[in-house]
């Protein structure tokens, strides 16, 4: 019979899929032993094998590094030990320092142990040094099962010994706070803008982070370079800070150029020293909301937002709506101001209010912050000097309250407010008192300025009729009330000789974001409004978006309103409005995942401005990580544009090309981003990273996938960067063994690590590497060896089995030598191979014969 082609059974397995079947069909049915019939294995040599050996889950003695989960979860990796006993069988054994980690309560199991000191099987106490005995004798009901093949300690405990820790919570001494190394995150574009009758123009831009991490501590700096070829180049440093852990505390330390969280009091930018909370060190159970930027591209244009006069997001757009849904680093509030620059140099500016939600908090717990330094503004003239204080605690499950203080230079404000969870939402409700020591005379008030500022916010979600409001807020603010960085203008202006009426003195502001669900084929609704008016200038500024998107088949369609207005408080003479509606479509053109789609889409503006635009857009690459578009554009005005752009993720960086034009204008442009990290062992590439990164190396696997992100796999070194971890909390790094030579084997599939924030952890992926060989191996007399053997090399290392029809899988040999197979006690039941791999390719078979003898020691 020929068995080519034929894999070795496993009986144990087939006897376990047999019990777990039966059991399934007859539940509560207790069920003898069951055990592979070794008849169904055809060949010679299954007579002559001992199929005991996989009838049962012993293990070989020795060290086996494993993940140690409890009750499903994963807890730690450790080396555990498995010893031999005196019956001939393996025992595993359990070191008593990782109770703790385990979760395991010592004062229950304690009271367990005292009730049953009575019964016919008291429990034991806890051993307190390494013990390779039944854990159910000292924790009831409690299982150890070891998992060679996946390298997984599995224990179970009953909840009622466990401590009683918050669902997400992970111990702190697993977090890692990394390696030493210097880290570069960049984003680069460049532009190429021909237009007729002004001649050609270049411009290039860069954002950069660099970091240096050095222990617990953390360096960086932002950057905004930007370069025109009329206008020149200008470098605009964004931050440059320090911060490291403060564990004890569950916060950070900053030192350097930040921004408060703007939580309580208005955010400012400043440089000095900050103590504050980190929450992400809480489990999630205890434990950021961030704005989607929406608009409409008419071509390929580059979208830049900013915060506070920082750039905090660059990227290239496709024409039509785009919508950013992924920012970071922002604080807790502060308006978005969002630039679309189109290819012919258009810009479209607006607006996105951005407003904290209200800050609930549970029984007991608590946020501080405490600041102190310099405010750091360019539109401030001089410097000021600040302090600035918060504090939130829950002092019930349904209420928190929260107070802070700040003073400057002239200046002091106090805050006091709190939170309710009601049925019918939450609520947070403010007041802030605030005094102005002014240096001049200011018209309408004498040496100073004082009034107060209330604000309300409202939150709910609304399962029952699937509405969100994410946010509801209105403030009002009396004449004479500055926050710290309005009285800091005032004071400056006054200080120079101004009269102080240019700085914006807010009166009213109304914020709200509301997300519809319309049942389940009805689409969504989502409508955003924000309107604003001041004491000094006699003007309303309302923008207000009406949208509905939802599908039609294969078919996705959205439309959308705009209405922006400004208008004067004391006639209409001032007054303006824009009206906008954008229509899109987007239609799939096949059924792959990755099919091309149709999009086309109209906009509309009140001024008679109409643009329509049809295009293609699709994905290429196993995982999608290539993305292109093509479109065309016509505008009433200038009539056609045609845009194209196509962006591809390699493993070490993101790079994209774009070309746009028409009516007049070309543009075309190129960008690239990605990150580098220099550390003790070289450097590595990597596409655009986070803030917390990890370094995986896999020895001897070049081109290994990592499953955790698209499209990166390790470099000829076996290193590759993982972008993006979560602090503080378990991130498992997967490899696809898919495309690993056959010389290299994983010796785990995976690894689980906890980084600190803005850490650089190394994780290791360990393998077991060297020559790989199928050798059919007969005895002298030509019979086959028996099936499922082992085979050791000369160091009496276990290196493979043997297979049907006597074929030796072995992994990890020298290129020629010996090996032994030994399937009973008597001479004729050994034999050495002999075999010389050189010139044989990884997965040739090689044919030998098995007739040597054992060396005496054997």
């Amino acid at each position: 019979m020929n068995t080519r082609h034929r894999r070795p059974l496993q009986p144990a397995y087939l006897s376990r899929l047999i019990a777990a079947l039966v059991a399934g069909v007859l539940p509560g049915v207790a069920l003898a032993a069951v055990e592979f019939d070794p008849r169904l294995v055809y060949g010679e040599s299954a007579s002559s094998t001992n199929w005991s050996r996989f009838a049962s889950n012993e293990h070989v003695a020795g060290t086996y590094s494993a993940d140690i989960r409890v009750n499903g979860t994963f807890v730690v990796r450790r080396d555990i030990e498995v010893r031999a006993t005196d019956d001939g069988r393996t025992q595993v054994c359990l070191d008593p320092a990782w109770f703790e980690q385990l979760g395991l309560d010592a004062g229950r199991v304690a009271r367990a142990q005292e009730a049953s000191a009575a019964s016919d099987k008291p429990l034991r106490p806890l051993p307190t040094e390494v013990f390779c005995d039944v854990l159910a004798n000292y924790v009831p009901d409690a299982t150890v099962n070891f998992d060679a093949g996946e390298q997984v300690l599995e224990i179970g405990i009953p909840q009622a010994y466990l401590t009683h820790d918050p669902r997400g919570w992970v111990n702190p001494e697993l977090r890692d706070n990394g390696i030493n190394a210097a880290r570069l995150n960049y984003y680069v574009n460049h532009q190429q803008m021909h237009t007729s009758g002004y001649g050609s123009r270049s411009s290039t831009s860069a954002m950069v982070n660099a970091g240096v991490n050095l222990g617990a501590w953390r360096f960086r700096h932002d950057g905004y370079f930007a370069y025109d070829s009329q206008a020149g180049g200008s470098y605009r440093p964004g931050r440059t800070l320090v911060q490291r852990d403060l564990p004890g505390m569950d916060a950070q330390l900053t030192l350097g150029e930040a921004a408060t969280a703007g939580d309580l009091f208005d955010g400012v930018n400043y440089r000095g020293v900050s103590v504050s909370t980190d929450a992400r060190m809480l489990p999630d159970s205890q434990n950021g909301y961030a704005p989607s930027v929406r608009g409409v591209a008419q071509s390929n244009a580059r979208v830049v937002i900013r915060q506070r006069g920082n750039v905090i997001y660059e990227t290239m757009v496709a024409p039509g709506p785009f919508e950013i849904n992924d920012l970071y680093s922002t604080a807790s509030s502060g308006d978005l101001n969002v630039e679309v620059i189109e290819a012919d140099g258009r810009v479209q500016r607006f607006v996105v209010p951005f407003a904290a939600v209200p800050q609930l908090l549970r029984k007991g717990q608590q946020r501080y912050s405490m600041t102190a330094g310099q405010l750091r503004d360019t539109g401030l003239p001089g410097t000021a000097q600040f302090v600035e204080a918060t504090l939130r605690r829950g002092v019930s499950d349904q209420v928190t309250l929260f107070g802070g203080v700040t003073a400057s230079n002239g200046y002091g404000a106090v805050l006091l407010g709190g939170a309710v969870n009601t049925p019918i939402g939450a609520f947070s409700g403010d007041v802030s008192f605030a005094r102005t020591q002014l240096p001049g005379e200011q018209a309408g008030f004498d040496s100073s300025m004082s009034g107060q500022s209330y604000r309300l916010t409202y939150s709910k979600d609304l399962p029952s009729t699937n509405t969100n409001i994410t946010v509801a807020a209105y403030r009002y603010s009396t004449r004479g009330y500055l926050s710290l960085a309005d009285a800091a203008r005032v004071r400056g202006a006054l200080r120079e000789g101004f009269g102080g009426q240019d700085v914006a003195r807010q009166r009213g502001r109304l914020d709200l974001t509301v997300n519809q669900r319309l049942g389940d084929r009805g689409g969504s609704l989502f409508v955003t409004a924000s309107s604003a008016d001041y004491w000094n200038r006699g003007q309303r500024a309302t923008s207000f978006t009406l949208g509905y998107s939802n599908t039609w088949g294969p078919v996705t369609y959205t439309v959308s309103a705009q209405r922006t207005m400004e208008r004067s408080l004391y006639g209409n003479e001032d007054s303006r409005q824009t009206n906008s509606i954008n229509l899109s479509l987007s239609i799939p053109l096949g059924k792959a995942g990755n099919a091309a789609r149709l999009t086309t889409s109209m906009d509309r503006d009140s001024d008679g401005r109409q643009n329509l635009r049809a295009g293609v857009s699709g994905s290429f690459g196993e995982q999608r990580q290539g993305n292109y578009n093509a479109s065309a554009t016509h505008n009433g005005q200038d009539g056609a544009r045609f845009n194209g752009d196509v962006s591809y993720m390699t493993s070490v960086a993101n790079l994209s090309a774009g070309y746009s034009g028409g009516h007049g204008s070309q543009q075309l442009s190129l960008g690239a981003s990605g990150g580098v990290i220099l550390h003790s062992d070289g450097v590595v590439f990597s596409q655009q990273m986070g803030d917390t990164v990890g370094i995986v190396h896999v020895p001897d696997a070049p081109g290994a996938a990592i499953d955790n992100a698209i499209g990166v796999k390790t470099d000829a070194r076996g290193y590759a960067v993982v972008p993006y971890l979560s602090p503080y909390r378990r991130n498992e790094v997967t490899i696809d063994p898919k495309g690993l030579p056959l010389d290299v084997e994983l010796k785990s599939a995976s690894v689980t690590t906890v980084p600190t924030a803005g850490a650089v952890v190394r994780v290791v992926v360990p393998t077991s590497s060297g020559r790989t060989a199928l050798i059919e191996a007969l005895r002298a007399d030509g019979q086959p060896l028996p099936f499922g053997v082992d085979v050791a090399n000369e160091a009496g290392e276990v290196v493979g089995v043997v297979g049907q029809a006597s074929r030796l899988w072995v992994r990890g040999v020298e290129e020629r030598g010996r090996l032994f197979v030994r399937w009973g006690e008597d001479a004729a039941e050994q034999c050495a191979v002999d075999y010389n791999l050189a010139g044989v390719a990884s997965g040739d078979m090689v044919v030998s014969q098995c007739s040597g003898e054992l060396p005496a020691s054997e």
